[in-house]
């Protein structure tokens, strides 16, 4: 049977274009906006996928990952017991108070990092190092419902996070077990199950109108050539497409964001431009290099414009999947500024660039800590202290038709005579520009009118309105005025709006 599923995933075709991210000749509902917002976020870590140093209570006698600690503990205290202190460990982790104080900073969405051995009361497990502890995980994947359902109580959104694939991904310890090299792409029936998984996970929040995204493997490693890591996508995008036609999927980009949005401007472009409903994940850290151990926290805040999300050779929808304030000791070794002060400056930095390239959003690592509130690792430090801005919570000004009607009478007639300026014989269409700029002053209006949402993963929701106007309009080589006009209207709208 096993191999009968290898057979067919073999076969499988290069990427299959998305559904449309917006629906065409209506507004967004709720469940649109939450997939396609500018989600303002923080990492639930160490709630399912267990680290070390943000939780210790399972890691008896000195283990260092999930299998070596849930074994040990087993050893220790019974599987009875363990399931137990694991089920309470999953339910107490955010509390109320917990989801009200997100919801009053803004936050839009969690990603929720879990394993395979999560998915579906540890079924998922079997053929894999996990399958042995599977048993204490049998009520997982209700208490993962649990954190979906409580997230809406809120109006927050949840990223489900394939962190842990059998193998691992990386040799990281937050892959569940202990690695010399990543097991993951070199075996086919270890990618065939996390594919089982990922469909599992697609049908069962299909329907849920506040899963904003499924990310299907979390920091794969550098790869000049990842012919593996990219076969792995198509497959697993392929399937997931068939339960969900239009859900974000989010992919690691091995440290290297520009190869894969390459990769996909490809798969677009030999789509005839249809979206492929991929988002790239890209983690921001500046205390692991020795690069960066070398530099000051000066020259680190410095080089932040420089240095992220730079020299991209195309548009794609980017999340920064995990970012902190932490810098090395070293680095702080090379000043006598104040470190306060420092890290607000940084937070504040990494903040403004995120908001201008990652246009689908941000999430902190990590959320709390079971031993104090994690310091520079810590979200409500960050946030209370004003080192990240927390966001709006709604729309601070809800502009009124003479003023929508003023702002694109001047920006039309400002578009207008600087392109009948460069060209006075080309027959522009002009109107083109009204009908981009009306159309995402509209969504815009929609999306703030929900918590103060803004539009996100804009490069999907801008091919899906453009072929929209293609298809009402015909196409044309100044479908670029449409764009141009689309783009203005979204950045007026946040000055306007959100002031």
């Amino acid at each position: 049977m096993v191999f009968d599923k290898l057979k067919k995933l073999t076969g499988d075709k290069p990427l299959v274009p998305a559904a449309p991210a917006a629906p065409a000749g209506q507004a967004p509902d709720k469940k649109t906006i939450y997939r396609n917002r500018y989600n303002f976020g923080v990492n639930f870590g160490s709630q399912f996928v267990l680290e070390k140093f943000i939780f210790d209570k399972f890691f008896v006698d000195n283990t260092g990952t999930e299998l070596e600690a849930i074994t040990a503990y087993i050893k220790q205290n019974g599987a009875d017991n363990t399931q137990k202190d694991l089920e309470a460990h999953w339910s107490g982790f955010a509390t109320d108070d917990d989801w009200n104080w997100l919801k009053s900073k803004g936050v839009k969405a969690v990603r929720l990092p879990i394993g395979y051995w999560h998915v579906n009361g540890g079924s998922f497990a079997s053929g894999t190092p996990f399958a042995s502890i599977a048993g204490v995980y049998k009520n997982a994947w209700n208490h993962i419902k649990d954190v979906v359902n409580k997230a809406k109580d809120n109006e927050i959104g949840v990223l489900v996070d394939l962190h842990a694939v059998p193998g691992g991904a990386n040799t990281g310890d937050h892959s569940g077990q202990k690695l010399d090299k990543p097991e993951f792409w070199s075996n086919k029936n270890y990618q065939q199950i996390a594919i089982q998984a990922l469909e599992f996970i697609a049908n069962e929040f299909k329907d849920q109108e506040n899963v904003v995204g499924l990310q299907i493997v979390n920091e794969i490693d550098f790869d000049n050539n990842p012919s593996n890591q990219q076969e792995y996508y198509r497959k697993a995008t392929k399937h997931i497409r068939q339960i969900d036609g239009n859900i974000p999927i989010i992919i690691s980009d091995g440290w290297w964001p520009d190869q894969y949005v390459k990769w996909i401007n490809e798969n677009e472009q030999n789509l005839n431009n249809q979206s492929v409903g991929l988002v790239i994940d890209d983690h921001v850290y500046r205390c692991f290099s020795d690069a960066d151990k070398a530099k000051s926290p000066e020259q680190i805040i410095k080089d932040l414009d420089g240095d992220v999300l730079t020299n991209l050779s195309g548009p794609a929808d980017i999340i920064v999947g995990e970012y902190s304030l932490v810098l090395d000791g070293e680095s702080w070794n090379k000043t006598s500024g104040d470190r306060a002060q420092l890290v607000h400056q940084y937070g504040n930095e990494l903040s403004r660039i995120f908001a201008e390239r990652a246009s689908t959003g941000t999430y902190f690592w990590t959320l709390k800590f079971e031993h104090g509130d994690g310091g520079e690792w810590g979200f409500y430090p960050s946030v209370n202290s004003g080192a990240i801005p927390a966001h709006p919570t709604g729309l601070s000004k809800v502009p009124t038709e003479d003023e929508f009607n003023s702002i694109l009478n001047n920006e039309l007639n400002q578009h207008s005579s600087y392109w009948d300026g460069q060209n006075p014989n080309e027959k522009y269409e002009h109107w083109r520009y009204q009908e981009g700029f009306t159309s995402a002053w509209v969504d815009s209006q929609s999306f703030g009118q929900f918590n103060g949402s803004k539009i996100g993963r804009l490069s999907a929701w801008k091919s899906a309105r453009r072929a929209e106007h293609i298809q009402n309009r015909g196409n044309s080589n100044f479908i670029w005025e449409w764009e141009q006009g689309f783009d203005k209207a979204i950045s007026i709208f946040s000055q306007v709006a959100f002031q």
